[in-house]
């Protein structure tokens, strides 16, 4: 492969520093019914001295489960990444988490259309709070998440239609525990971010409690001409031992992301590197994207006597998507050229609402002490809406230089060529789990789920065609061993099922796309402050679609089976008072089992997956509070090409990226400066959402820095 001609640019943005004011939190102490604060930088109130004491560990997952287990003992794979982590290493999106989560893959870098976030392989299902949501579009800022729940194999007992890679849920700031902060950050390519958070009680007795998160960010990028914005606002009330065993809570929070679209840089048609700097901008420095969401979800939970709780809630969904998007039709060519086109977004938006309700009743009155049995109703309505003009190109030669690129994709103007697709998708799932433990090592976890999912989808102006894959029944199962303290083994078996939206050469709708997991796995839980995790799994998933030709401007697809197994180790929490520690290593064994149209690829490994990858992070604090740390990431060779390929090109080269931290507490202020990319590592990370080296490989981010002062009082 070519290797990249980079121009040297300078990676430090303009540094800021700036006094933070906060609401002083020992008045949350005098609230007889609120704990202390168990997250985020520590202030010690008498002498006034912010500590960076994180702490990387959180584990309560229910929420998400359907099961009553702590996460050390749900027999399934489960990664935690909680707001102190996110903060300590900066990461700004779900990408850079994904980069830091065993078995997550950043799976596309395009500010076109987002970042995707895949788990074994397999695209991930998202959740908010307990609840599932069908559009990633709006990629959620971590200022108003409490953590993030990574649960990794299928989900389809709990939540209906899913991904067999698993599901993120993502669980909103609580106001329950939370601090008063304002912070402010500036960095590399003029990056300033401004957040803060207000958190209180609403009633004398501290049972009632209102939380308030705004944040704004602005800057460019190591690209060439691409900005960005974004603007978030949240709220929330949470109800906390109401009398007759209630609790609940109500949130709403807005996001808007503006920012220049990007999609990468083809290759030659022979797989090499063009010769060009990483910064190099291949789109219209005039184009622009913009996208807002809207969420409102609550939730009441009853608990009329000690067998017994009830749970019910709501979430809502809004989002839209509207710019340009231009990009090259065609592989770079010898001489520099390329033909380029796109779309202008004129209506994209999705509905998307679900309410779900679950009883739980626990069996400790039948002699089964620890066991339970649970049932669940949930409906989703989802509505994904696009309507779009072609935007008439031209063509360039990226040898001119990005401006002279840039001025020509900026004479794009819509066409007269329209696009219109329509889904509409309801789904009703109904589900029962149980926990036995059937002796004193011994527990049995099961479950079964009945959906009825109803979808229907209109391409252009014609009808509305059906896509039900009919009645879906899935079922999961787990055994839970105690083997010694703090060491739990399992075994488990889920299943899940998603609609498919293709149809083939014969315009029959292809079958829904199934996926059956096996995982066995250890755990091992060192008193609350460490958990160590393996996982084993081996997934088969059939009717996976994929492309195969092109009639009368219509796309057709064929189906075809495949296969993933791996190896997952994950460590997460505290070595020690000081010292905090979050990393491990994911091995990915993705097999084609059978590809009609072309058996040739039968039994090949699927290309545009890394086969290897691998992550640490570590924070240690020091007896005044201040704190050093880093991470390092590493993604192994990724294949771009299969047996039936009409090329083989060569693979996207392995990577490792070090990032660094540095904290120091100021009194009431502490300063912390992040470095990524210390050594400033030339990459490029794949794209198999496009899975095509036509549609760009994203170059990463060189050596960048940010300096951000904050205080908790």
């Amino acid at each position: 492969m070519l290797r990249t001609i980079t121009r040297t640019r300078l990676p430090w943005g303009a540094l800021a520093i700036a006094a933070l004011v906060a609401m002083p939190r020992h008045v949350a102490a005098q609230e007889r019914s609120a704990k202390p604060d168990t997250t985020g930088p520590r202030i010690d109130t008498l002498t006034a001295v912010v500590t960076t004491s994180y702490r990387f560990l959180d584990k309560d997952v229910s929420g998400v489960t359907g099961l009553p287990l702590p996460v050390e003992k749900v027999p399934q794979s489960i990664s935690l990444v909680n707001n102190d982590f996110v903060k300590a290493a900066d990461l700004q999106n779900m990408g850079e988490i994904a980069q830091y989560t065993p078995g997550a893959l950043w799976a596309s870098f395009s500010p076109s259309y987002g970042n995707q976030f895949w788990l074994r392989g397999f695209s991930s299902g998202f959740a908010a709070d307990g609840l599932t949501v069908g559009d990633q579009v709006a990629d959620p800022d971590p200022s108003i998440l409490d953590r993030y729940e990574i649960v990794k194999g299928p989900a389809s007992v709990v939540y209906g239609a899913q991904s067999p890679g698993g599901i993120v849920n993502l669980v909103s700031k609580s106001a329950a525990h939370a601090p008063t902060y304002l912070e402010l950050l500036a960095g590399s390519w003029g990056r300033w971010r401004i957040e803060g958070q207000t958190a209180k009680s609403l009633n004398r007795s501290g049972t009632i409690r209102g939380i308030g998160v705004v944040s704004h960010e602005e800057g460019g990028s190591f690209v060439n001409f691409v900005d960005r914005k974004k603007s978030v606002a949240y709220g929330g009330v949470d109800f906390l031992e109401l009398p007759h065993g209630v609790s609940g809570y109500a949130r709403v929070a807005y996001q808007r992301g503006e920012n220049t679209p990007f999609n990468g840089l083809p290759t030659f048609a022979d797989g090499t590197l063009v010769p060009v700097s990483r910064s190099f901008f291949l789109g219209g420095s005039k184009l622009n994207n913009i996208s807002q969401a809207t969420r409102a979800d609550a939730g009441m939970t009853w608990r009329p006597a000690d067998l017994w709780s009830f749970d019910l809630k709501a979430i809502y969904q809004y989002t839209t998507h509207d710019g340009q998007n231009a990009y090259p039709y065609t592989y770079i060519g010898d001489d520099g050229s390329f033909t380029f086109g796109g779309e202008n977004f004129d209506d994209w938006h999705v509905d998307d609402y679900q309410v779900g309700a679950s009883a739980t009743r626990k069996l400790d009155d039948l002699g089964l002490a620890e066991s339970s049995v649970s049932v669940s109703v949930r409906y989703q309505h989802y509505r994904y809406y696009i309507f779009e003009r072609s935007l008439t190109g031209g063509t360039a030669n990226v040898f001119a230089g990005d401006a002279a690129v840039s001025d020509s994709f900026n004479l794009a103007t819509p066409g007269t060529t329209n696009y219109q697709q329509d889904q509409r998708m309801n789904y009703l799932t109904a589900s029962s789990q149980a926990v036995v433990k059937v002796a004193s090592p011994v527990t049995l976890v099961g479950g079964i789920a009945y959906s009825r999912p109803n979808v229907d989808q209109q391409v252009y102006s014609g009808p509305f065609q059906n896509y039900d894959p009919g009645d879906q029944v899935n079922y999961r199962g787990g055994l839970i061993v105690d083997a010694a303290r703090g060491l739990t083994l399992y075994a488990s078996y889920g299943e899940s099922y998603q609609p498919n939206l293709r149809i083939d050469v014969d315009h029959d709708v292809l079958a829904p796309v199934a996926g059956r997991q096996y995982e066995v796995g250890a755990k091992y839980d060192l008193n609350g402050s460490l958990l160590l995790t393996a996982a084993l799994f081996d997934i088969d998933e059939s009717n996976v679609a994929v492309y195969d030709t092109t009639v009368a401007n219509e796309a057709l697809y064929r189906a075809k089976d495949v296969r993933h197994r791996g190896l997952e180790l994950e460590a997460s929490g505290r070595l020690t008072t000081h010292w905090q520690v979050k990393g491990g290593v994911a091995l990915l064994d993705p097999k084609v089992t059978n590809d009609p149209q072309n058996p040739v690829n039968n039994g090949e490994t699927r290309p545009w997956l890394p086969r290897t990858s691998a992550s640490a992070y570590t924070s240690y604090t020091f007896g005044q509070g201040a704190s050093i740390g880093g991470g390092v990431r590493y993604v192994g060779a990724v294949k771009t090409y299969d047996n039936s390929s009409a090329s083989r090109t060569p693979d996207i080269s392995s990577y490792t990226v070090v990032d660094g931290v540095v904290g120091y507490p100021l009194k009431r202020f502490l300063l912390q400066l992040n470095v990524k990319n210390i050594f400033d590592e030339h990459y490029y990370m794949a794209t198999p959402v496009f899975q095509s080296l036509r549609s760009g490989l994203y170059p990463g981010e060189p050596r960048s820095a940010a300096l951000s002062v904050r205080t908790f009082f």
